[in-house]
């Protein structure tokens, strides 16, 4: 089984223990303060276990675990469960997001929204799928009345920073919102449901996968200096590429 296949056979498993947990779930707080849920750990453990039968030479990146296995060329990186606040508040909007990534660089994504059975998925060089239909980012062309969503870290810097872009953007576009799960988040400007989505503070599990669907829908993923994303980014810019560098004009210096 190659390894698209393998992701998608493993997001899917992963989905159906989410779902089994939702609405039932209570949360504990990490170190960082962000919250984690039984569904995280089990959603974990399945695809790990599945990744590593199926190409035992690859290492993997889990949100909940770290890195398992010795270190390779070829890294998957896995966020069990994407948007855990809103999981745990009974919110549905929340995924789980699958990346393979060759010396640094995401190559391959997927990303599951179980409450809608919408699976997002693309290789590089292959273009990008909601389920078995091929997707296009969106064609507007100004900020404003473009769709943008946002996230950030938990620390104090991330949260910051973010203020001061939420408050240049939102002066010249109302419709600026705060969603809660990143990959998911990527995944709607590569559809056109979106049209740019920006984040602070993140880590690589966050985003990879949706970066590589963005990718191949036509989009545009940076930091915020313009530099193509990479696992060593902390800041991300994904858009559908038309507004792309309007908005990197308000965000260089935040």
């Amino acid at each position: 089984m190659e390894e698209l296949e393998t992701a998608i056979s493993a997001i899917k498993e992963a989905g159906n223990i989410v779902m089994k947990h939702y609405g039932k779930a209570t949360a504990s707080s990490k170190a960082d303060k962000s919250l984690v849920t039984r569904a995280d750990t089990e959603s974990e453990n399945l695809i790990k276990s599945i990744l590593q039968k199926q190409f035992p030479n690859y290492q993997i990146l889990g949100e909940e675990t770290g890195f398992t296995g010795k270190k390779s060329d070829y890294l998957w990186v896995v966020d069990p469960l994407d948007g855990t606040t809103n999981y745990t508040f009974r919110n549905p909007f929340f995924d789980i997001s699958i990346a393979l990534t060759h010396k640094g660089d995401p190559i391959l994504g997927a990303v599951f929204f179980p409450p809608q059975g919408e699976l997002f998925y693309a290789k590089r060089g292959n273009g990008a799928y909601l389920n078995n239909s091929r997707i296009n980012v969106s064609d507007k062309r100004e900020i404003d009345g473009s769709v943008i969503t946002f996230c950030h870290g938990n620390d104090q810097n991330s949260v910051k920073r973010m203020i001061s872009a939420f408050s240049k953007l939102k002066m010249i576009n109302q419709k600026v919102r705060q969603l809660g799960a990143a990959a998911l988040e990527l995944c709607f400007v590569a559809s056109g449901r979106v049209d740019a989505f920006f984040m602070t503070g993140m880590n690589p599990w966050d985003v990879a996968a949706g970066t590589v669907i963005l990718r191949e829908a036509g989009g545009k993923a940076t930091d915020f200096e313009g530099k193509p994303f990479n696992m060593n980014s902390r800041d991300i810019l994904g858009s559908n590429g038309k507004i792309h560098e309007s908005l990197l004009e308000i965000l260089k210096n935040v």
